[in-house]
């Protein structure tokens, strides 16, 4: 493929290591086009130019006649080289559906004689894990800005990123127990008589001069004044243990709710962090189980993110489903927030943490909530799913691919972009991995689905649906080859997980259900699957599966009681 000719240009003069470094990665964006090198004396392929007054926000892609130069204008560096990348994928037929090579368009497209692209993000922060999105190209692709999983290059805009730890930081980098908690007890919570280390006192005052030396402390070493955003997270810890002295259980009653105390605490400390002239530093907190109640009589600084988190939701139903008790509640406690914070986070869930194998059959609630969030002012959505993930697992890959381009776009053409990756993943098996992924969605909505749901009460197919579903595997497989064969093995796991729990299929017979089962299991272990859940490694859980068939309903159960953090 021949190299591309551009001109790079600024309204405001960069240092010369930041142009150098844009125009390295500018250019390995534009070895993706097809076409011919520019002759000598010509116009540039493309003239590429930052200018935050032109376009305030995001990118624009313009050309005013047929044979005309192709006009790319970012508000900044990382907004510039998105528009590169979205131009590569537009307009000239390039994809990244995973972290694999590029697909190539098969034919030079033809370029249209007039462009007039103009795109606004939809959110400030886009994020999530999986397995591709881990990959800097991936994500430059796929409109990830987060900076959680991947290396963005601060010298291309970089992205958004937490300079702090991700989460659950109070008494672990924020007043940390290992250092405070033998020496002074009282940093910590009350419950019933005596101190515990889980979560802090907010109402001691010298936790809050603790934790406000350190948030300084971090942004000494870590801020970056040119950066887009930084955050720093200053969240509770991950259970269920909140203070009960009588000063935090007082700031509780003041504000009808345990966030009341924590958001109070934060807001003093945004108040000093903004007076010192960190204008592009936001601090985070949770409304996470017992803080998810909006608090009284308080509102939330400019500075102060709430990343509210729906772990208690239903995921076969969209969250505007008011007939879903669950999600109703939600909805009710995420519009009082709204009202009291003008910089909501959302911390959604895209799999099932006690079965990372099996099937989490939410694909007909993704493109609903997206629009959801847009619709009711969340500045950020962080979609958390298999974060261990270290091989392809149930449908991961695709998930993954629908997520990145629902943030990109909530009103994306959902079915076509899932339609495009299963063909191009799955090549001529695509078609019958759709038409699966038709039934199980379907069937799904008939029920509720949490994020710890048993297998067994996952789906609810009958036989005959269960035969069909077997027929459309064995079509997938039979049309399939070298790699595209083995991403359809790789994601039948799920189905075939799903009927082992369920004892249908191959494993409805006691006489055969070993030999099926110690397939099941090779298949796993060959595919590369470390982990089955959040909590069980592979072969732990396999020396345990081979010790009986016949308590597997019943450990789940268990495991989803603990999982209920």
């Amino acid at each position: 493929m021949s190299k591309q000719k551009f001109e790079l240009k600024f309204n405001n003069p960069l240092p010369r290591g930041v142009t150098d470094a844009l125009r390295t990665q500018v250019e390995k964006a534009l070895s993706f086009l097809p076409g011919s090198e520019s002759g000598e004396g010509e116009k540039p392929f493309l003239s590429l130019l930052i200018d935050g007054k032109k376009v305030k926000k995001g990118y624009s892609i313009t050309r005013e006649n047929a044979g005309g130069e192709i006009k790319v204008t970012g508000a900044d560096a990382a907004s510039l080289l998105r528009g590169v990348y979205a131009f590569a994928e537009k307009f000239c037929g390039v994809r990244k559906y995973t972290y694999s090579p590029a697909v190539m368009p098969k034919e030079k497209p033809a370029l249209p004689d007039t462009i007039d692209e103009k795109y606004e993000p939809f959110f400030e922060y886009a994020e999530t894990d999986w397995l591709s999105p881990h990959s800097t190209e991936y994500s430059f692709f796929n409109g990830l800005n987060g900076t959680r999983y991947r290396k963005l290059p601060d010298v291309c805009g970089g992205g958004v990123g937490y300079i702090s730890g991700f989460a659950h930081t109070f008494t672990n980098e924020f007043c940390s127990a290992k250092k405070y908690f033998k020496s002074n007890p009282e940093y910590f919570a009350m419950r019933g008589i005596k101190r515990v280390k889980s979560q802090l006192c907010l109402s001691n005052p010298d936790v809050y001069k603790i934790v406000r030396g350190e948030v300084f402390d971090l942004l000494k070493k870590k801020h970056n004044p040119d950066a887009r955003l930084q955050i720093i997270s200053l969240t509770q810890n991950d259970n269920l243990f909140y203070c009960t002295c009588e000063k935090c259980r007082q700031a509780s009653r003041k504000y009808g709710s345990h966030a009341g105390s924590v958001l109070e605490f934060v807001n003093r400390i945004a108040d000093e962090v903004k007076a010192a002239g960190y204008g592009n530093v936001a601090l985070d907190t949770f409304a996470y189980r017992y803080t998810r109640r909006p608090p009284e009589g308080i509102t939330a600084r400019d500075n102060v993110i709430v990343r509210l988190c729906t772990i208690e939701c239903c995921f076969s139903h969209p969250l505007s489903d008011k007939t879903c008790a669950a999600n109703a509640d939600f909805t009710k406690d995420f519009l009082a927030w709204s009202k009291i914070c003008n910089r909501i986070y959302i911390w959604d869930y895209c799999t099932n943490f006690c079965n990372y194998t099996g099937i989490f059959p939410d694909f007909g609630t993704l493109q609903k909530n997206m629009q959801f969030y847009y619709e009711n002012g969340v500045k950020g959505v962080y979609e958390e799913g298999n974060f261990q993930m270290e091989a392809e697992c149930e449908f991961g890959e695709l998930r993954a691919f629908l997520i990145s381009k629902l943030m990109q776009n909530p009103y994306c053409d959902y079915n076509a972009l899932r339609d495009e990756f299963c063909k191009a993943y799955y090549g001529a098996g695509g078609e019958y991995i759709c038409r699966f992924l038709d039934i199980i969605t379907e069937n799904a909505a008939k029920r509720h689905l949490s994020i710890y749901e048993p297998m067994t009460s996952t789906l609810t197919l009958g036989k005959e649906q269960i035969k069909l579903c077997d027929s459309l595997w064995r079509e997938a497989k039979s049309r399939t080859r070298l790699e595209e064969h083995k991403h359809v093995l790789a994601s039948e796991i799920c189905w075939r997980w799903w009927k082992y729990k369920k004892r249908v299929s191959e494993f409805s017979s006691p006489v055969t259900l070993k030999k099926q089962a110690d397939a099941l299991k090779k298949d796993i272990a060959d595919s590369g699957v470390t982990r089955l859940s959040e909590s069980a490694k592979v072969k732990a859980y396999f020396i345990s599966m081979a010790h009986s068939h016949r308590t597997h309903a019943k450990t789940e159960s268990v495991i989803k009681m603990l999982y209920k953090r």
